[in-house]
């Protein structure tokens, strides 16, 4: 998890921990907010989001409401990377992606900065979620980057149709972490997923000046059970989520695609 291709296709990259909810957040504003100016996230924002809470109901089943929630923007100065925090929730954004230690570093010492404010009492989920954007070079195409199923029908319904977008999803378990695989062909430019968009963040100007189509895969790896927490198993965990998302893209690209973005 230590190197990083040259010419990686990732383009936009998160990571989040929900943990115990804090009604009112006002008092830790002033101190969270110069925390992360001096960890170099200095351009602070507040947004209004709707967020669905989930609950027991009287009659044995579950009420889902809509809930009107206050979410705290900490972006850094190139607008590549932000530190989004909600009541009951910490989520690192990013699009200029280092290698991984970095990255979970990075997040890591913001958690420890939550934690030192208003205190965690546990992580109930923990997720590293990856988007790439392979887009083959001139004179080359789609196949040349990745396996047939991440292609969709293109060639088996008749060449009279013009193909607009293809939509492809699978989802993993393995006790109480899951993977979803989602991919996304598009004729031209950059799909940002319904969850994700509008993007906060600056993309890179290599994805946008492309022409020609583009297959986003969206790969989501994260772990549901609820831990005390600490900051070295996050780290821990974190890792194996990372390591899942590795071997899914690694099953995904050709040989030819890693030559490539070496």
């Amino acid at each position: 998890m230590g190197t990083r291709l040259s010419k990686a296709p990732v383009c936009f990259t998160l990571a989040q921990m929900r943990f115990n909810p804090v009604l009112v957040m006002e008092p830790f504003l002033p101190a969270l907010q110069e925390a992360f100016r001096e960890a170099g996230f200095p351009d602070y924002s507040e947004t209004k989001v709707q967020a669905l809470e989930v609950s027991p109901s009287e009659g044995g089943g579950m009420a889902v409401r809509d809930q009107a929630i206050t979410r705290f923007v900490y972006r850094n100065k190139a607008q590549t990377a932000a530190f989004l925090l909600d009541p009951s929730a910490l989520t690192y954004e990013l699009t200029d992606y280092p290698v991984f230690e970095e990255f979970s570093d990075t997040f890591l010492r913001a958690l420890e900065i939550i934690h030192r404010h208003r205190t965690i009492e546990y992580c109930d989920r923990l997720g590293m979620r990856m988007l790439d954007a392979v887009q083959p070079l001139d004179g080359e195409s789609l196949g040349q980057y990745l396996v047939p199923q991440a292609l969709g029908f293109i060639g088996l319904v008749g060449d009279t149709l013009e193909h607009q977008q293809t939509l492809t999803e699978s989802v993993f378990r393995s006790g109480s972490r899951t993977l979803l695989l989602r991919t996304v062909r598009i004729l031209q430019g950059i799909a940002a997923p319904p969850d994700l968009a509008p993007l906060r963040l600056k993309l890179a100007k290599r994805f946008l000046a492309h022409t020609g189509e583009t297959v986003m895969l969206d790969c989501d790896s994260f772990d549901e059970e609820r831990v005390d927490f600490s900051a070295q198993a996050t780290k821990v965990e974190l890792a194996e989520l990372k390591s899942a998302l590795s071997q899914c893209f690694k099953a995904l690209v050709t040989s030819h695609a890693l030559e490539t973005w070496e």
